[in-house]
């Protein structure tokens, strides 16, 4: 999606549609997503940029209303403002575009680190991700990559083109390689080869998406793949290959956390059903302790020394033979049988319980295994939205999502990790409600130095910390719900909630806190948030 033969259409067809229009405002919706919207002519487009290493991409879209809650804005001076023009930079990944005003909102497409950059007289003043990292810095200039004349013959199929055209899109390279057997052809031959279907990129372009959900330009005759859909504009193209790998993300993201979840389910419930399978060993083990009460009642009438732990009496069920029996050192003999009695009885009582309760965890893992089959089944987000609509309360009952559907009316979110809760305030009212409402052996995390969320997680009766894994998710959370949003990694502190304190007459969500440690972390949405 963002090849530098694909930038070609889209910015002319971009530019064509934003020209003399006006910046109105950008928010990031999403983790690594930005909606910039524009007017022109009482309509309002969105250009969505997304900085996500795996789907970076750059694309006009319709007009749809933006979040009001949990949304951060970006490049205000830019509000406004007319844009003048829009260009690629020669053979690079780098699109500008221009405002009357002199600045320039510069998109970089390529590398790990996608991003987008304020400019204003040659210098970086903001950026969509990790502004303080890059904030005084010149922009990145075009670097054109080396075009060789020679091919080597001893490289792969895949080198030799992209040693005469490093700009070539590389994820289809495999197809095309496979479907024309260039592996077989001679040097010479290779290099014509990518010169015609360099040449097809830029004199015959046929934008599609493949069945394989990967973005193309080359036409049926040069790569016989199956189209998912075709289109008229590079831009719709783009616009659908990117939804569909947000969609096949998402899918396989919440698809994924009900399976984990069956699967530790199923396997619970294997072991479980192996140890009610035991039963008749807490049987045995009843009749045992029974034979003890009786052989140590029979000489409940002696003494045996102060810090006695055992007894070797005859044994009238077997012959007479010696045995040798347990004693609680601080208990009679005859306090010692009743011991042994009470054992007993519990052990008969851990006999009957398996007995019954073995029939239902059968049916209850024969239940987890048709949820499986059917969750492994689904392909789509909607059916897997409806699925998880139809056997709510059959998860619920197995113990997943518990408590989502008090999300909305609860003062604050909540989200479960392991064995954790963690609190999300909502706002600055919310994140009071939330740190009064913690237990003061909670831990307190928040992202430091910008306004956000405050966040807990309850630690139940404990006096320690979390897991590392635990309180470092939490982090992330607090991260995400926070200005730092949109960086690559954010310093985020936290502490005891006895450590935390709101001065009198402070504004609501303002607090003081003390003893607090820091984390550096990725900011993270959390998992159906």
């Amino acid at each position: 999606m963002n090849n530098f033969y694909t930038l070609i259409y889209l910015n002319r067809e971009i530019k064509e549609k934003i020209q003399d229009a006006f910046f109105s405002f950008a928010i990031s919706p999403h983790k690594d997503v930005l909606h910039i919207y524009i007017d022109r002519d009482d309509e309002t487009s969105r250009l969505i940029f997304s900085a996500n290493p795996k789907e970076t991409a750059l694309f006009l879209d319709f007009y749809r209303p933006p979040k009001k809650s949990n949304v951060i804005d970006f490049f205000d001076p830019l509000e406004g403002k007319q844009i003048t023009n829009m260009t690629l930079a020669e053979k690079d990944r780098l699109v500008t575009i221009y405002f009357e005003t002199g600045q320039q909102l510069l998109f970089k497409l390529f590398s790990g680190n996608p991003n987008v950059f304020l400019v204003e007289n040659d210098v970086i003043v903001d950026a969509f991700k990790n502004p303080e990292e890059v904030k005084g810095q010149k922009p990145p200039k075009p670097e054109a990559p080396i075009f060789l004349d020679e091919v080597s013959p001893r490289r792969s199929a895949k080198n030799q083109m992209t040693e005469v055209n490093p700009l070539l899109p590389r994820n289809l390279l495999p197809y095309l390689i496979d479907e024309h057997n260039v592996a077989d052809m001679e040097p010479d031959e290779v290099k014509k080869f990518t010169n015609k279907v360099t040449r097809a990129l830029l004199d015959d372009p046929n934008p599609r998406v493949l069945k394989t959900g990967d973005f193309c330009l080359w036409s049926k005759e040069w790569l016989d793949i199956v189209s998912e859909k075709e289109c008229e504009e590079v831009n719709d193209c783009v616009a659908f290959a990117y939804k569909n790998a947000v969609h096949l993300r998402r899918l396989h993201e919440k698809k994924e956390d009900i399976l984990q979840f069956l699967e530790r389910s199923k396997s619970q419930k294997e072991s479980l059903i192996a140890q009610l399978q035991q039963a008749d060993k807490s049987l045995e083990r009843a009749e045992q302790y029974e034979k003890y009460g009786h052989l140590l009642m029979a000489h409940a009438h002696e003494t045996v020394n102060e810090g006695t732990t055992e007894i070797t009496i005859e044994d009238f069920y077997e012959g007479n033979e010696e045995i040798t029996i347990p004693l609680k050192k601080e208990k009679s003999i005859s306090d010692n049988a009743e011991y042994y009695y009470e054992k007993s009885k519990d052990a008969k009582k851990s006999y009957q319980n398996a007995k019954q309760r073995l029939p239902k965890v059968k049916e209850e893992l024969e239940q987890v295994n048709k949820l499986l089959g059917e969750l492994e089944a689904i392909e789509h987000l909607p059916d897997l939205n409806s699925w998880i609509k139809d056997h709510k309360r059959q998860l619920e009952d197995f113990g997943f999502g518990s408590g989502d559907d008090k999300q909305a009316t609860s003062p604050f979110r909540k989200f479960k990790e392991g064995k954790f809760e963690i609190w999300i305030g909502k706002s600055a009212k919310s994140n009071d409600q939330l740190t009064s409402h913690a237990h003061k052996e909670d831990i307190w995390l928040h992202a430091r130095g910008v306004g956000g969320s405050h966040v807990v997680i309850r630690m139940g009766n404990r006096k320690d910390f979390p897991p590392q894994q635990v309180l470092l998710k939490a982090a992330s959370y607090a991260a995400y719900f926070s200005k730092a949003r949109g960086m690559k990694s954010a310093p985020v502190m936290y502490t005891k909630v006895k450590y935390v304190r709101k001065p009198k007459g402070a504004a609501p969500g303002a607090v003081v806190v003390e003893r607090e440690q820091v984390e550096m972390v990725p900011p993270m949405k959390p998992q159906n948030a």
